[in-house]
């Protein structure tokens, strides 16, 4: 009797997880869920998280979900996220869905910096010189075009996506932070991954206050560019052509010059804000294009 009770307890279970875990309902799931959910998702049983042995791809079911969300995506977001080798497909999907959004300055480096009305806004504590730095490290760029609007006073440009970790350095020793600065290089270069590529150009800078430009590949000091034409109290915007490998500036839809060519790889953006001053940054249009970049 026992037996029977469970074989048919077995059966109803069976039944459930037929009607509610298949690719279609999990679909639509993960259409309502961001990535962060989704792999919490995956973790509540090996029917929807384990891999599927009858699938031809491998994947269990809420990867599949994904791999169909990412499909979905536009023509210009597809070509901006080449799948990388051994990249799972929420992963994957996360970083569309960043790419989506409002851009936000998610790691806060430095004892002289906080954020404003929003995450897309950053500003100094004190009025002193000790340089503090912000990166919009979710929001990883790895090919296509990318372009923000900046505005504010500071030194703005783009960065690898490194994570800096205060348990790392010591007592005081990340009040002041930049990338820019050479006391620092040996710890971010030490994150070098393939995603990098071979490129050296691993920081590139605009000083919103001097109008000076600078690249870094965070081994030697590198030469300091004038910006011709370059306007003071006017928004900057900045456009990272990964598909081109350059970096260049605009000022009231114009563009004024080419800061820097042979990027590849992975960068995010990033602001160094000193004394008092603060910095905001969006999305906005190429100039002579149509999609947000």
């Amino acid at each position: 009797m026992a037996r029977t009770r469970n074989a048919v307890k077995r059966q109803k279970v069976a039944t459930v997880e037929s009607a509610l875990f298949n690719p279609d309902v999990v679909f639509l799931l993960a259409a309502l869920l961001d990535a962060r959910d989704l792999c919490q998702v995956s973790l509540t049983c090996k029917t929807l998280g384990g891999r599927r042995a009858d699938a031809v791809d491998g994947l269990s079911l809420v990867e599949k979900a994904a791999m169909r969300l990412f499909e979905c995506a536009s023509e210009w977001e597809r070509p901006c996220l080449p799948k990388h080798p051994g990249e799972g497909w929420i992963e994957l999907l996360r970083h569309l869905l960043m790419l989506r959004s409002k851009l936000t300055f998610d790691q806060l480096v430095g004892g002289n910096i906080q954020h404003g009305e929003e995450e897309s806004i950053i500003r100094t504590i004190a009025s002193n010189i000790q340089s503090s730095s912000a990166l919009c490290s979710n929001h990883v760029m790895r090919c296509g075009k990318h372009f923000a609007v900046f505005t504010g006073n500071g030194r703005i440009g783009v960065v690898r996506p490194v994570q800096i970790k205060r348990c790392d350095f010591g007592e005081g020793e990340l009040y002041r932070f930049s990338p820019s600065t050479s006391g620092f290089w040996e710890y971010p270069i030490g994150q070098r991954t393939d995603r990098w590529t071979d490129s050296n150009v691993h920081c590139c800078t605009v000083s919103i206050n001097l109008g000076l430009s600078c690249w870094y590949d965070w081994a030697d000091d590198q030469s300091i560019t004038s910006i011709d034409g370059f306007q003071h109290n006017t928004p900057i915007g900045l456009l990272l052509d990964l598909d081109e490998g350059t970096l260049s500036i605009s000022q009231n839809g114009q563009r004024l010059a080419t800061l820097k060519d042979g990027l590849s790889g992975e960068y995010c953006w990033y602001a160094d804000v000193w004394g008092s001053a603060s910095i905001s940054i969006e999305r906005g249009l190429i100039p002579g294009e149509q999609q947000a970049g």
